[in-house]
């Protein structure tokens, strides 16, 4: 009789523990950036990272930034991306931010890190010596492409050296493109020496700031206006041996 009892009362036990509440399975985080704004942004004690997803959230997040001085504060998109495949891994930083002045800045940086697989075989013989430091990573290629403009609607001018006077200050407005490439191969490890070459183009106009307090540069400086403002730039820049070792860039004119 009191087995029947001890046996009835476990299985009593045992179906009321089953019909309790159960806990709920731990929650995923999502990595899907709509995702995590609908949790951080609808609920009001979630304020700060509402925030921070707005601003840094990948791949795409509001960009801030003072684009330069008397030319306000600018805001914008960014995207920051990333893939990796066998042989490289690739990064694309890019934003774009505008003022209520009409000026903006525009900018698209990719990075590739070439990370070729070592192929794996079998030797005989004695064995190669290890490095000692084993923290030490393996040096890479890298090569660098980038492409940035910014438009400026106010920028101010008061002549050319000594000559300069706060009564003969003008307006301006400027457009500044920049285009370049740049790569590092490396080509003794032991010595972390390593070839750097690197190539840009700037292209810049130069135009009138209308509605002004003062003058645009037009009106006052033609001269400097038209022999001095409007030059494009090439530059070609090369290191030889170490990081250390540089050659002065060679700047061409058009």
């Amino acid at each position: 009789m009191r087995r029947i009892f001890l046996v009835f009362l476990l299985f009593a036990a045992g179906v009321a523990r089953a019909q309790g509440p159960q806990p709920s399975p731990a929650s995923v985080d999502s990595p899907n950036e709509l995702d995590k704004l609908k949790e951080n942004c609808g609920d009001i004690k979630k304020l700060f990272g509402c925030a921070e997803e707005l601003f840094t959230g990948k791949p795409i997040h509001i960009a801030v930034g003072s684009i330069a001085p008397q030319n306000g504060f600018g805001a914008g998109v960014a995207y920051v991306g990333h893939k990796t495949t066998d042989n490289w891994r690739k990064s694309l930083n890019a934003d774009a931010v505008g003022s209520i002045n009409g000026s903006w800045r525009a900018g698209a940086y990719l990075k590739l890190v070439h990370t070729p697989n070592n192929a794996i075989g079998v030797g005989f013989g004695t064995p190669p010596s290890l490095n000692t430091n084993l923290t030490e990573l393996p040096e890479h290629s890298v090569i660098n492409i980038y492409a940035q403009a910014i438009s400026l609607n106010k920028l101010t001018f008061f002549g050319l050296g000594p000559n300069s006077t706060v009564a003969g200050r003008s307006f301006y407005g400027m457009r500044e493109t920049i285009l370049g490439v740049s790569a590092v191969k490396p080509i003794y490890e032991r010595l972390h020496a390593a070839l750097y070459g690197e190539m840009n183009g700037r292209f810049v106009e130069i135009r009138p700031s209308l509605n002004q307090p003062s003058p645009t540069i037009e009106a006052l400086y033609t001269e400097v206006l038209g022999r001095r403002c409007d030059d494009d730039f090439v530059a070609v820049e090369e290191t030889r041996d170490t990081v250390n070792s540089a050659v002065a860039p060679t700047v061409l004119h058009s």
